[in-house]
């Protein structure tokens, strides 16, 4: 989805992506933390990697758009992602891991958005479901966090968010601690890449 000449670069820009496909069972003596990506995540996160890298359409968006800091789970498969999804790009973004991230609820993922610096203009979150899932439909929606949790209701179906999933998020140029204060949805893509 590419921007439009109205769409400015002083805002701020918000990526959210879910790790890609891991294996379903951890590694011996291992827990599932430690679970590695399947050989379709491998795959999903490299062509992400080749959209978003030197070469690649990025997704529409323009380079300032990438982001310069990633906030990522601790989890083996969501550092596998990043480091396969960024291994291309021109501006290698400062990726810091969180031990909070694995398993954090929404309003968790939010809070930790909340510490950014706000010179940053552009950050990534990457994490698990169902919490992402969760996120990007309040994100979308602006609906409150008990009722995006609801998976189906009369008129609603949540949406899923697949594994290697990514929704990429305009903000209003309000601090770091207001992202999820009128968001809008510039773009969401899933495998395959």
């Amino acid at each position: 989805m590419a921007m439009t000449a109205s769409q400015s670069l002083s805002a701020r820009y918000l990526w959210v992506l879910r790790h890609a496909k891991a294996d379903p069972e951890p590694p011996p003596h291992g827990t599932d933390h430690d679970r590695p990506l399947a050989p379709r995540g491998r795959r999903d996160a490299q062509s992400l990697g080749r959209r978003l890298g030197k070469g690649g359409d990025r997704l529409g968006l323009d380079p300032e758009q990438l982001p310069e800091v990633v906030l990522c789970s601790t989890a083996a498969r969501t550092k596998e992602t990043v480091a396969l999804a960024l291994a291309d790009l021109e501006r290698v973004p400062e990726v810091r891991y969180l031990a909070a991230l694995y398993g954090a609820e929404p309003e968790q993922v939010l809070e930790q958005l909340a510490g950014l610096d706000e010179r940053i203009t552009s950050a990534m979150v990457v994490g698990h479901n169902p919490t992402f899932q969760i996120l990007v439909r309040r994100l979308s929606t602006g609906e409150s966090p008990d009722r995006a949790r609801r998976p189906r209701e009369r008129g609603h179906r949540l949406k899923a968010f697949p594994t290697c999933a990514v929704a990429i998020f305009e903000l209003p140029t309000a601090p770091w601690n207001e992202a999820a204060q009128a968001p809008r949805l510039i773009g969401s893509f899933a495998p395959p890449y």
